[in-house]
């Protein structure tokens, strides 16, 4: 869907809260309009059973009645009020008490800082997806950097929308592609558990050193820290399990292009298997040949893809940044397919 303010029902809609309800609307709180989600209830249950369902989480049930913020026909639901299906239900989703520090003031928009606003992938009023470029972090490091986290929020309060953005993922500094951002702290519990669960499928592309073995493989490594230097990670017996699926896409010139499934989520883990299996990626300037200084192209590698069960909607979204116009000096768009690859 296309960035917006309403998020609306389809005839495609999934089941959501283990089949409790479905889907129906939801609005993001800009222009004046309430931000909320409704539901039709679909089985008999109970107001706290279908919010449990839905959220996930035992605070976020509590505070959600607490506010009063789930309703029916206009009247605020207790925890053990009977629901009935055929029932549509409200839930008041919470809005930013303010706009992100730095966001919406003077000086403050993504040109006066000399970088680009953000590119949207994908926006309803859950969830937020954008194209990282490089050289930007996506969390705060203490150091008072600007953000992508900090573009996001300056966007959206830009648009009037009240809502605190939260990364779900990170990437390293000099990596691109998709980062994807909860919108709604009621669902932010529901999306780490599909992360913990690797429920959330995210593949990347890379540029190695030398000529790839064909085929699909394995790498599976534990991975740990370097008691030598704290900024790398290493291959390590003692380290926590790490698994990465590798299919070579293209090999030319010396160089090879990658794609690459996660199967666990370590630090630096891609960076760490692939420089392990002796084809770093190229422009690595901590695990590979550009080590001691930032390669004049930057890191070879790029979040291409992500797809999703939509924790608020039960919709399947795929969200694809697409093929990065810096590979372009290894390889072409024709070598990745992304309605086939991706």
């Amino acid at each position: 869907m296309a960035a917006g303010a309403r998020d609306a029902h389809d005839a495609g809609a999934q089941r959501v809260a283990d089949g409790l309800a479905t889907y129906l609307d939801a609005a993001d709180g800009s222009g004046g309009q309430a931000r909320q989600v409704r539901y039709r209830v679909e089985a008999a249950c109970t107001a706290q059973g279908l919010l449990a369902s839905l959220v996930r989480s035992k605070p976020a049930v509590a505070r959600a009645f607490e506010a009063g913020a789930l309703a029916r026909g206009g009247a605020a639901l207790r925890r053990q009020d009977a629901l009935a299906p055929g029932d549509v239900v409200t839930l008041a989703l919470a809005s930013a008490d303010a706009p992100h520090a730095g966001a919406g003031g003077a000086g403050s928009t993504a040109g006066a800082r000399g970088r680009e606003e953000p590119r949207v992938l994908y926006r309803d009023p859950f969830l937020m997806a954008v194209d990282k470029p490089a050289g930007i972090l996506v969390h705060a490091d203490g150091t008072g950097a600007r953000t992508l986290t900090d573009d996001v929020a300056a966007l959206l309060a830009r648009e009037g929308v009240p809502a605190a953005p939260q990364a779900v993922q990170r990437l390293d500094v000099d990596t691109t592609g998709v980062v994807l951002f909860s919108l709604a702290p009621e669902f932010q519990p529901a999306l780490d558990a599909l992360v913990a669960s690797h429920d959330m499928r995210k593949r990347y592309l890379a540029v190695v050193e030398g000529s790839f073995p064909a085929g699909v493989r394995r790498l599976d490594a534990p991975i740990g820290r370097d008691r030598h230097d704290a900024r790398r990670m290493r291959v390590s017996a003692g380290g926590k399990p790490a698994l990465t699926l590798v299919t070579v896409l293209a090999r030319r010139g010396g160089k090879s292009l990658l794609l690459l499934e996660l199967g666990t989520g370590r630090r630096h883990q891609i960076r760490v298997h692939l420089a392990h299996a002796g084809h770093p990626i190229v422009g690595d300037a901590l695990y590979g040949r550009a080590a001691g200084g930032r390669a004049a192209g930057g890191l070879m590698l790029h979040a291409v893809c992500e797809e999703l069960a939509h924790p608020a909607t039960g919709k399947a979204l795929r969200l694809e940044a697409g093929w990065p116009d810096r590979f372009g000096k290894f390889f072409s768009p024709l070598d990745y397919d992304a309605g086939a690859r991706c």
